[in-house]
């Protein structure tokens, strides 16, 4: 798989068919990317504009253009649907224009009824640099690639141009009066507004439009913002110390003997090289259930995800020495090629329960009520016949394949079995995805169609270390 960055709304609206890309394989959250996409359509409008255009007059009759504080603080409330499907929580933001720095807190239940699975979600970005920080209580840190709009931006500058932004007329948030400014160059799938209460910013909502451009279709993101403060504590836009490196191997996995997973893949089938697992994600049973129907109900509605045509069970054995996930993308023949991973360790196997979940990932967890994910760095691979051993926590390789069993169609548990069925009514209970996971189960567990099963249409060598699957 790729990192799972997105999936399934309730409505079942696609955000890829604004263009956004917004999944990769087995990853988490992009929470980033509305943030991101605003902030390009801001850069792009403001390259553009004519150099006329900066010194535009306030309309008259209108109200002044909001000036928001470059330094402030404030609670907030978001609604965000880039995970796939609303997450709705609290939140904190605060923000040093002067200093190029600004830190969003937010804490995301998993479907609202999943206890013990929020996502506890800081991002921080500090000049041309950015770090998501997980964990909760027991909080690890990715440091993020160093390209495009992974940097600080100011959100709300727009606002304050008359040439990039336009009066919409009075509004209301949450019994909050205030004035509606809309960005005047949104895209046909993208806009992004802001209400103000004077130069108090009382919502940002980030939004996708439909085929038109003319009415928007769902809110991508929104956030409300209260107890605006000039107060500002400094060190929460200072990068903190866990971000220089790495989270250490799981106490409770070292000096242990390798333990035999389960492990499910969806991948491309164009070559052998799409059977090779390493630098890729995977997960367990409840884990890929979870990640196929998040995939298909979003991704798959609009176009093949990643060439995803094949999903393959693989028993491996795995250090339990867990170490810090990785974001794994890409196989060496999609567009771009990869695989290419983000922010985890180069040798241990990465583990995390879905989207960063509960504290400190669920990573040394034996039990998690949505599965896990695992990373499996090219670097710990083991040479065919090896196993890990007890001290792979400290060097030397840390997972082996024991065998591809099967391989099936896509089509045969989506189409032939209905499973977004199963997806859809597990969604909508929000209690986990028992469903989908029976129904995943069953399609590898028989060939019989009325038990079902799924064809094995087998593949490379498929008994064989996938070092010798690579073409």
């Amino acid at each position: 798989m790729a990192p799972r960055l997105g999936a399934v709304a309730f409505g079942l609206f696609s955000l890829a068919e604004a263009n956004l890309g917004l999944l990769g394989q087995y990853a988490s959250y992009d929470a980033r990317m509305p943030i991101e996409k605003a902030a390009e359509m801001v850069r792009e409008a403001e390259q553009n504009l004519q150099p006329s255009a900066g010194a535009a007059d306030q309309v008259q009759g209108n109200p002044p253009c909001p000036q928001v504080p470059h330094r402030f603080s404030a609670q907030m409330t978001f609604v965000n649907t880039d995970s796939g499907y609303p997450a709705k929580g609290p939140g904190f933001f605060v923000q040093d224009v002067d200093l190029k720095a600004m830190r969003m807190e937010t804490i995301r239940p998993f479907l609202g009824k999943i206890k013990g699975m929020d996502t506890n979600l800081t991002m921080l970005s500090i000049g041309n640099h950015s770090w998501d920080l997980t964990g909760n209580n027991q909080p690890m840190c990715r440091v993020l690639p160093m390209f495009g709009s992974q940097r600080f931006h100011d959100m709300f500058a727009w606002a304050a141009n008359p040439a990039l932004s336009e009066y919409v007329g009075p509004h209301i948030v949450a019994g909050h009066s205030c004035d509606l400014w809309r960005f005047r160059f949104g895209s046909k799938t993208l806009n992004q507004t802001l209400c103000a209460d004077g130069n108090i910013p009382v919502e940002l909502v980030i939004s996708i439009n439909n085929s038109s451009g003319t009415t928007v279709k769902k809110m991508l993101a929104s956030y409300q913002f209260s107890q605006v403060t000039s107060q500002v504590d400094q060190t929460l836009l200072e990068k903190p110390s866990i971000c220089d490196s790495l989270a250490p191997p799981c106490e409770n996995g070292r000096d242990v003997g390798p333990v035999t997973v389960d492990a499910y893949v969806f991948h491309p089938g164009i070559s052998a090289i799409d059977y090779n697992i390493e630098d890729q994600n995977v997960a367990d049973l409840r884990g890929d259930a979870l990640f196929i129907c998040m995939d298909c109900l979003q991704n798959q509605s609009s176009f093949i995800d990643h060439n995803y045509t094949r999903i393959s069970r693989y028993t491996l054995q795995i250090s339990p020495a867990f170490g810090q996930y990785a974001l794994c993308n890409g196989y060496p023949d999609t567009v771009p090629p990869g695989p290419e991973c983000m922010g985890g360790d180069p040798r241990l196997v990465g583990k995390e329960a879905p989207f960063f979940a509960g504290d400190g990932e669920n990573r040394c967890s034996a039990e998690s009520s949505i599965g896990f994910w695992y990373g499996l760095p090219k670097a710990g691979h083991c040479s065919a016949g090896e196993v890990p051993k007890k001290s792979a926590w400290e060097s030397g390789c840390t997972w082996s394949i024991l065998k591809r069993h099967k391989t099936i169609k896509q089509t045969c548990l989506l189409n032939d079995h209905h499973y977004l069925s199963y997806c859809q009514a597990d969604f909508k209970e929000g209690k986990g995805f028992p469903r989908s996971e029976a129904a995943l189960l069953a399609a590898f567990s028989s060939e019989d169609p009325s038990k079902g099963g799924c064809a094995d249409i087998g593949g490379p060598d498929s008994d064989v270390e996938s070092t010798s699957l690579v073409v």
